[in-house]
């Protein structure tokens, strides 16, 4: 199978770290992006959305596109280890928060402070850092409180098992660091435990520092704001 899609987007990333933690292999074509969409990835996903991920490499007439689709795909594919919880509520708290990461964390992270920062860069431009630092006080008004509500002093979101949920918000996250902004440990302790909880894993460590790596060849200056 080959999983599509460009390595700085936390869909892409999401899939990828699921498919490490089941050991599953596959092909990876990093070129489709908002930036810049290859040929034929219109006949794989007419919505232009990534990740992708044709079953069969040789036939792009059919993909599962989608990164919660191509997770629970992985997850009937490869059982074990599980990252969906078996219980009814703790599997419906999972599926709960990876959508708001998916949606509502994903939106305001990017629009409000990766792109200010990545995005000025990618287009040869100074990195908007006091647009940034707005958009992470806007997000630190109600999605960070709440997912530091959510996960209190557990280890995880749901349940007494690392999920799903676990990878989605961490997924997010990730493109906070990247451009400086740490979620910060005096303001939001347990969230910031989470992830470092999160990053420490084999699978979640291996993307960083592929993402880093991606970064450095890129030539970008990142200053850290909050660490």
């Amino acid at each position: 199978m080959k999983l599509l899609g460009a390595p700085l987007s936390p869909f892409v990333r999401k899939a990828v770290i699921v498919a490490a933690e089941k050991n599953l292999d596959y092909e990876y074509d990093p070129r489709p992006s908002p930036l810049g969409w290859t040929e034929d990835f219109e006949k794989i996903n007419p919505l232009k959305r990534i990740p992708a991920l044709l079953p069969d490499p040789d036939n792009i007439t059919y993909a599962i596109n989608d990164s919660s689709a191509i997770c629970a795909y992985f997850e009937k594919l490869q059982p074990e280890p599980a990252l969906y919880p078996s219980d009814a509520e703790a599997y419906g708290r999972a599926l709960w928060l990876e959508e708001a990461a998916d949606t509502d964390l994903a939106n305001k992270i990017g629009m409000l402070v990766f792109r200010p920062v990545f995005f000025n860069l990618a287009a040869g431009k100074a990195a908007d850092i006091d647009g940034a630092k707005d958009g992470f006080e806007k997000l630190s008004e109600l999605l960070l409180p709440y997912l530091e509500s959510q996960i209190g002093d557990a280890d995880w979101f749901a349940g007494d098992m690392f999920s799903i949920a676990d990878i989605a918000v961490a997924s997010q996250l990730m493109n906070l660091n990247m451009v400086g902004f740490a979620v910060p440990e005096d303001r939001f302790p347990n969230l910031r435990a989470h992830y470092e909880r999160c990053i420490e894993r084999p699978s979640i460590a291996a993307c960083i520092e592929g993402n880093e790596k991606f970064i450095s060849k890129s030539g970008f200056k990142i200053e850290r704001v909050i660490s």
